[in-house]
């Protein structure tokens, strides 16, 4: 049974802080930020597909494009540009230089090419003949996106369908790629009318934090120029994710987005340079190859509102508020099934309504991550465990700092003794008798050692498109840090979560390495996971310092 003492005043104190700052970094989410303001309100070029609802992929070969759809999708864009940029004329994207020339717009139409032969011929038969029919609308064509870096096309080959196009047509022919491959294929730009040069400072192998990253793709412009003097050199793709990963000191954000592509804009006008943004609209389905980095760069969001404000200041995260609400409702929540689970015990009542605010605020994030992560629906299973999980950690973390005695100090067996129905333990006496409470947390705490220890593994093996989230994983560490500094800790014959500890650790600190401490997601997450597992294991103890409560049974058959 829990004390009527409940948690001690220093532990009431660490709840509270640690539910006001969740709330204070809501509140940070949530303060406005300064960014560049363009002279003009519309951009050169953007990126189209219309595939930017849940479900819509152009990975389904069913897949195909309304006319009506792209009407809709090209009159919001026409806005802000006159200008949009396609990657194929394939599942009905064949209809976007009619619509653009009903609407006064231009395309920079794609031809897309890959490993099939056969497609690469009639996506290019195609093409040319859309180029030749709508010669006034279709700006250029460009034949092949990033081929030579994906390597599934040979040089020679990509300036034969060059070639051809170039032969059949008065539009201008181009080929778009990396600015390093067109360093390192010089001979594609003698086959081309102008070089489309990609810069991405975000993808960089040396990523740009967002501060340099418009000078970064000016340099890169320059130093394409100097290359090949005398072409024209247009930027085919620039711009900046909204949501997923650091990578190093390159940050994915709402305010990094608008701050580049704001800053980007006023610099490329001010100095007469073409280009054409990334994207048009979020892409939803490219979360499956890029993680949440490749669904959110558009300058419209998947339903078509703006991704940020064009002028003015920008915050993190228009709906801040959501993070106040989640730790009203959890503090709320909390507090009343404490009244009914342990009357007239105030302080164990406030201690829970304290965590329930902390969980609350934190299930948001969570919740938000796995948005961001995910493409569809889909994995809400996982997602909805996830959240029950944080919630039943807060719930019986504090259940256990209730029911500790106050100066108690005692080991707790690891979950697979608490199976076994802990009958070494119980029968010498190792620890105190085993409630419901301590097998929950035995549970939840081998799962999430589980959990941290599979995480941290991708993130030495296969690191690029996998995020760190720490929000799924701060309640744990939080409550498990107080019930170690309360003096719990893993018995000597928890040999699983002992080794998952050690797993943790350990690749926390190899992760770390390789994102180096640039990058402030990392350190956060791993530093975090790892502390988590050392807090599971506790602190260590003197040799002569007893594990036995005084008030514990004695073994049978000992002395009197």
């Amino acid at each position: 049974m829990p004390s009527p003492n409940g948690p001690r005043a220093r532990e009431l104190a660490l709840l509270a802080l640690l539910a006001l700052s969740l709330l204070a970094w809501w509140g940070w989410r949530g303060l406005e930020r300064g960014a560049p303001e363009p002279r003009v309100d519309r951009v050169r070029c953007v990126s189209y597909a219309p595939f930017h609802r849940p479900g819509e992929t152009p990975f389904d070969p069913h897949a195909h494009a309304s006319r009506e759809r792209i009407r809709a999708d090209l009159q919001r864009l026409s806005t802000i540009t006159d200008c949009v940029r396609t990657y194929s004329v394939d599942q009905g994207l064949d209809q976007v230089p009619a619509v653009a020339r009903e609407l006064g717009m231009q395309v920079l139409l794609g031809a897309w090419l890959g490993r099939d032969r056969v497609k690469n011929a009639g996506e290019m038969q195609r093409a040319i003949a859309l180029a030749r029919d709508e010669a006034r609308t279709v700006r250029a064509l460009i034949v092949g996106n990033e081929v030579l870096l994906r390597a599934e096309l040979a040089e020679r080959e990509l300036i034969e369908h060059i070639a051809s196009a170039n032969r059949a047509l008065d539009v201008p022919v181009t080929y778009a790629d990396v600015w390093e491959f067109w360093l390192r294929y010089p001979n594609v730009a003698e086959a081309v009318d102008f070089v489309t040069v990609h810069v991405l400072p975000y993808w960089e192998d040396e990523p740009v934090a967002v501060a340099r990253a418009v000078e970064h793709v000016l340099s890169i412009h320059r130093h394409v120029q100097q290359a090949f003097p005398g072409r024209r050199i247009l930027l085919g793709e620039t711009g900046w994710p909204r949501a997923g990963r650091e990578r190093r000191a390159a940050v994915p954000g709402r305010v990094e987005q608008a701050r580049f592509v704001r800053g980007f804009v006023a610099a490329a006008e001010s100095q007469g340079l073409p280009y054409n943004l990334i994207e048009a609209f979020d892409q939803p389905w490219k979360r499956r190859l890029e993680g949440a980095m490749g669904g959110y760069w558009g300058l419209f969001d998947r339903d078509g509102d703006a991704a940020f404000p064009w002028r003015g200041p920008v915050n993190a995260d228009p709906r801040w508020r959501d993070g106040f609400a989640g730790a009203a409702a959890g503090a709320f929540g909390f507090a009343l099934l404490a009244g009914f689970a342990y009357r007239r015990r105030a302080r164990i009542v406030v201690a829970q309504a304290l965590a329930g605010s902390a969980a609350g605020a934190v299930l948001v994030e969570q919740m938000r991550h796995a948005m961001q992560w995910n493409e569809t629906w889909t994995t809400a299973l996982p997602a909805l465990l996830g959240a029950a999980a944080t919630l039943a950690y807060a719930w019986f973390a504090v259940d256990r700092l209730s029911g500790a005695h106050a100066g108690s100090t005692h080991d707790t067996p690891g979950a697979f003794a608490l199976l076994r129905g802990t009958r070494r333990a119980v029968r010498h006496a190792v620890v105190p008798p085993v409630t419901n409470t301590l097998r929950a947390l035995g549970l939840l705490r081998i799962g999430y050692l589980f959990a941290a220890a599979t995480v941290a593994l991708l993130l030495v093996f296969d690191a690029r498109y996998r995020g760190f989230p720490w929000a799924s994983f701060a309640i744990p560490l939080a409550l498990q840090a107080l019930l170690a500094l309360r003096g719990e800790r893993l018995t000597a014959d928890a040999r699983e979560e002992r080794a998952l500890c050690f797993v943790i650790v350990a690749c926390a600190a190899l992760a770390l390495t390789q994102e180096t401490l640039l990058n402030a997601q990392a350190v956060v997450f791993l530093g975090g996971i790892a502390s988590f597992a050392l807090a599971c294991l506790g602190a260590p103890r003197s040799r002569t310092r007893t594990s036995i409560p005084s008030s514990a049974p004695k073994a049978e058959g000992a002395n009197e």
